[in-house]
């Protein structure tokens, strides 16, 4: 799988942890950060370095005399201005705490309802025994397509930064904030797709069927929403914003055209590896779009994410018609969703940093990254 300097990283099983990072020093990723973990750390010296760094000091320190230190000038209390000063995994730090705060989740019956501020983003309801049972055929039918997307199935394990860098022509030398924003999408989407599938609890597609015999090893967690598809749909709601900030692609439709897909194929893969029903991808995705928006809400984007209620029915899932239905446009099956109001999210300063640095990243931008 082709590499981007530190940039991203093959994560867990399900996309949490990872290894690599940010435009910096990998680490093995444990902790909920993901690619972030040890992101631009210095890490330890080599013993030897560090014997030699301490007989140094004190064969020239005597130099610099032995009075009083000078009085210091402080730093800016509790202000985006430090943000650039931070590591990237301490930035992702501040990213998880200002997004998960106003995050809440209730439980209500077979209902999980999925809020941010004050408003609520996501209704999902839990599926049948019976409708798991349905949609393994579905599982089932998927499996043909297995050797011709083995690739992307095998690296897509983690978080797939490269397929969306591949569109968009992002590269770390002029894209470090862009690929910053996409990680960090895809880190807080991991965590609130745990948090839904934690509720929902939905056994995976092998230990329904075991005709299915997944390619990849079925993951720790529940398959109810799909993690995958959230992150993806989340990435791809940020992108499109973030495209029409730069305008700076004389072929924005189609680039946008690609991402849409991109989204719903990185979903799909999930079932062809036989670890997701299509319902988990429309649940995904839903809730996806709404982690997307409240997002570019906490970035001062003037984007709303709209309210979306998912019952499940047996459908296979295609991305397009969820974009049809959050457009409000008729479509001809019952997919079981329902989309409400717009929601829109208030801004933070943490994430208007980053949105700030990312805008500026646009091909035509004399100074990327400034």
């Amino acid at each position: 799988m082709a590499r981007y300097g530190g940039v991203g990283g093959v994560g867990g099983v399900g996309g949490v942890g990872g290894v690599g990072g940010v435009g910096g020093v990998g680490g093995v990723g444990s902790t909920g950060l993901g690619d972030f973990l040890g992101a631009g750390a210095v890490g330890p010296y080599d013993p030897l370095t560090a014997i030699g760094l301490q007989t140094t000091a004190e064969g020239i320190a005597h130099v610099a005399g032995s009075g009083d230190a000078p009085q210091p000038t402080h730093l800016p209390a509790n202000s985006k201005k430090n943000m650039k000063r931070s590591a990237d995994w301490v930035r992702a730090s501040l990213y998880l705490t200002d997004f998960i705060k106003d995050l809440d989740i209730s439980v209500s019956g077979d209902d999980t309802t999925l809020g941010f501020e004050t408003s609520t983003l996501v209704k999902i309801t839990r599926p049948t025994e019976a409708l798991m049972a349905a949609q393994a055929k579905w599982v089932r039918d998927y499996a043909d397509l297995r050797a011709d997307r083995g690739a992307e199935i095998q690296s897509q394990l983690g978080f797939p930064t490269e397929y969306f860098a591949m569109i968009l022509a992002l590269h770390p030398a002029q894209s470090r904030h862009t690929l910053e924003l996409i990680t960090a999408t895809q880190v807080l989407s991991a965590h609130v797709a745990m948090m839904v599938k934690h509720a929902l609890a939905i056994r995976r597609p092998d230990q329904v069927d075991t005709r299915i015999l997944p390619m990849i090893a079925t993951p720790g967690h529940g398959a109810f929403p799909s993690a995958h598809a959230t992150e993806a749909h989340s990435v791809l709601t940020v992108l499109l914003a973030l495209m029409e900030a730069w305008a700076s692609h004389a072929d924005n439709d189609d680039r946008g055209k690609l991402l849409r897909k991109l989204a719903e194929r990185i979903t799909v893969n999930r079932t062809v590896a036989g670890v997701h029903y299509p319902m988990d991808s429309w649940a995904g995705a839903a809730l996806g779009q709404a982690i997307g928006g409240a997002i570019l809400g906490r970035c001062g984007v003037a984007h709303t994410a709209k309210q979306i209620t998912y019952a499940p029915t047996d459908t296979d899932f295609f991305g397009d018609e969820l974009d049809r239905l959050i457009k409000g446009e008729t479509v001809a099956a019952d997919y079981g969703i329902t989309v409400g109001a717009a929601v829109q999210s208030t801004q933070s300063d943490v994430f208007t940093w980053l949105w700030d640095k990312a805008a500026k990243e646009s091909h035509t931008h004399s100074d990327p990254g400034s």
